[in-house]
């Protein structure tokens, strides 16, 4: 089967311009969720605020922050569409291939050289925060009395199950690459 070929980004962001983007995105997440909890019942537009403004910012940060902490160099961040258009149904594709998503750029020679145990956190550590947020947000929103989280809570992890089906069953899954890397 031929590789697919790696999305080319609309924009390209320096690491230092695209991390306090994501940082700045991920304490505000923080911050509407906190709101959305002290609002109560009334809370619900901010819950979801919080877990919209996460999702734009968690899984590419996360690839950069545990693969800098393990060593792995990043050369920048690309600005696209989802990288697998060819994996959503109709309708979809055309409305997540045009949601602005970042992507972590390895750089390639770095990534060579870091242990197989390294790349596969730094692959692996995307989804596993998306699948974080999708628990904590609402979670947290449902513990503090937001109406409709607990709906929310189950859509949301409801939305993790075919994330996590693809990134562990299509070929180029974060999930599918981190397991390949601990099976060399």
């Amino acid at each position: 089967m031929p590789k697919a070929k790696r999305v080319k980004p609309w924009l390209t962001l320096s690491v230092a311009m695209g991390n306090p983007i994501q940082v700045g995105g991920l304490l505000g997440s923080v911050a509407l969720a906190w709101y959305a909890g002290r609002k109560g019942a009334r809370g619900t537009r901010w819950m979801v605020a919080s877990r919209l403004v996460a999702y734009f910012c968690e899984h590419a940060f996360s690839h950069w922050l545990v693969g800098r902490a393990l060593g792995i160099r990043f050369t920048s961040y690309g600005l696209h569409g989802t990288s697998h258009p060819q994996h959503y149904p109709p309708g979809a594709r055309f409305f997540f291939s045009r949601l602005p998503l970042l992507s972590a750029r390895a750089d390639p020679t770095s990534l060579a050289g870091a242990t197989p145990t390294s790349r596969a956190a730094m692959y692996a550590a995307g989804t596993v925060a998306t699948v974080a947020a999708s628990i904590a947000i609402p979670g947290y929103c449902w513990l503090r009395g937001v109406r409709g989280a607990r709906g929310f809570f189950a859509g949301a992890n409801l939305w993790s199950v075919p994330l996590l089906l693809s990134e562990s069953l299509r070929e180029g899954g974060d999930l599918r690459r981190a397991l390949r890397e601990l099976t060399r």
